[in-house]
């Protein structure tokens, strides 16, 4: 897991800084262009040390030289220890300098990107266990930083992959690397997978319908898979489809909602199997932790969603460390912990980290129920503005929890900072019956400067249940 994080003069502010992430949850907010997505990027670059879909960090043409762009993390390794480092960047070579060689395993990292790709990072194939290269790296860059390509090769001369980068179609389609005899297949993707799951019955196909029913709203129902049909001519693939209440839809054609929330479900699936798998091949056990960076959890999902979303991402994760077992995401994965816990003498440690981005305030009303102080933390992105000829800049704050009742409630904290949850045109006219109403006549607008025309304009923008009417009437007829 990430536990500090501290970026200089690289992204939209001078300074940007998390002094110590929540263990659990970690959500952050603030309007659009912040750097929300920014801060994720920055996450999974210091939990990782790759970068995601391979898109490196670049300082703003205005940086200054000096203090040199850096980036300073801290990360709690697989011994439990905190492991901290600094990755400066090197003007000359375009590139990053870390100071420290050797990584410290983060466990499974999965990073839910925006623009529907996803990028993974496994401790049991992508995690250099020997950074004998690191040194000769560093000193060879030092020569010629312009032409040296990094050998990542382990003692049986193949590439181990730093991560997994999947664009949005390689998800569903299918990830591979190399080219003719030296082609790799990493991902059959999720049109073969689900169908070769089905028809293999090895569990995975049940696993994934485990994680796909548990990230599902169920007030109408949630997702199931139905048969496989033959959707086109030139195309052989039998492609899974959904239940939905008026019939069965293929994947390829669902609601976009859909296709994320099963996207997510199956890259979950597809990472801890592949893990286990690669584990057991080394001798290992699989780990015990896992990190999920999510960007805009609320991206194409109706508020019914959006209320259930997150604390069943949070149940399914925990589940999949419960040795990835159906009944622990159906059901909850504490209560099988703590049976197999009392079998064995002992508790079993787990860890799940979550960081995530939102604008949607259904989403910070969601958790309020499983909230937890000492393991959660509300983080805020915002706009210093100070004196008026002063040049504005990017802040970010982590900010006390409060729970706000509702969406409504949220809309006005300082997590969103509305004035009011109307819209604007009824916000100004509410704002001038105010005015009128304190008797501050000449701070009017001049479309709004009397009562008549007030009244007029909340005729036209308030409902006529709007709880503001009984002031303004009151108020109204009393100056009559």
């Amino acid at each position: 897991m990430i536990k500090q994080l501290r970026l200089e003069n690289i992204g939209p502010a001078p300074l940007l800084e998390v002094g110590e992430f929540g263990q659990r949850l970690n959500l952050f907010t603030g309007d659009n262009g912040l750097g929300k997505t920014f801060l994720l990027d920055a996450c999974w670059y210091a939990l990782t040390r790759t970068w995601p879909d391979g898109k490196q960090f670049y300082p703003l043409p205005e940086a200054p030289k000096k203090p040199t762009p850096t980036i300073d993390y801290a990360i709690i390794g697989q011994n439990g220890r905190e492991a901290k480092n600094t990755a400066e960047y090197q003007y000359r070579g375009q590139s990053w300098m870390r100071k420290q060689a050797r990584q410290s395993s983060p466990g499974l990292v999965i990073y839910a990107r925006i623009d529907g790709g996803f990028s993974v990072w496994d401790p049991a194939r992508n995690y250099r266990h020997d950074d004998e290269n690191e040194d000769a790296y560093r000193a060879r860059r030092m020569m010629d930083i312009r032409n040296y390509r990094p050998d990542d090769e382990n003692e049986n001369g193949r590439e181990r992959p730093p991560a997994y980068q999947f664009t949005k179609d390689q998800v569903w389609d299918g990830l591979e690397e190399g080219e003719g005899k030296e082609k790799v297949i990493i991902c059959n993707g999720l049109l073969r997978d689900v169908e070769s799951w089905r028809a293999r019955s090895n569990g995975s196909f049940a696993l994934l319908g485990g994680v796909l029913e548990g990230l599902s709203e169920r007030e109408n129902a949630p997702l199931i898979f139905g048969e496989g049909v033959r959707v086109r001519l030139d195309d052989v693939r039998d492609i899974p489809t959904l239940q939905m209440p008026y019939g069965s839809v293929p994947v390829t054609q669902a609601a976009a909602g859909m296709r994320r929330v099963l996207a997510l479900a199956y890259l979950l699936v597809w990472a801890w199997e592949e893990h286990v798998r690669a584990a057991g091949l080394q001798k290992d056990s699989p780990t015990n932790r896992i990190v999920v960076l999510f960007d805009e959890v609320e991206a194409h999902l109706h508020p019914k969603w959006q209320r259930v979303f997150l604390p069943s991402l949070i149940k399914v994760v925990d589940g999949l460390l419960v040795t990835g077992r159906v009944e622990a995401i159906k059901n909850d994965p504490a209560k099988i912990l703590d049976q197999k816990a009392r079998a064995v003498g002992k508790e079993i440690p787990r860890s799940v980290q979550i960081i995530a981005t939102t604008h949607a305030p259904m989403v910070l009303a969601s958790v309020e129920t499983l909230w937890r102080g000492d393991k959660d933390k509300l983080f805020i992105l915002d706009i210093k503005r100070d004196d008026p000829g002063t040049k504005a800049g990017v802040t970010l704050a982590e900010t006390p929890w409060a729970r706000q009742g509702d969406v409504v409630g949220w809309l006005v904290s300082n997590a969103f900072g509305m004035r009011q949850a109307r819209s604007k045109e009824a916000e100004d006219a509410i704002e001038a019956a105010e005015k009128w109403m304190r008797g501050e006549f000449g701070s009017l607008p001049a479309a709004l400067d009397s009562k008549e025309t007030i009244h007029a304009e909340l005729l036209r923008v308030l409902a006529g249940h709007d709880p503001f009417w009984p002031r303004w009437i009151v108020k109204a007829e009393d100056r009559a």
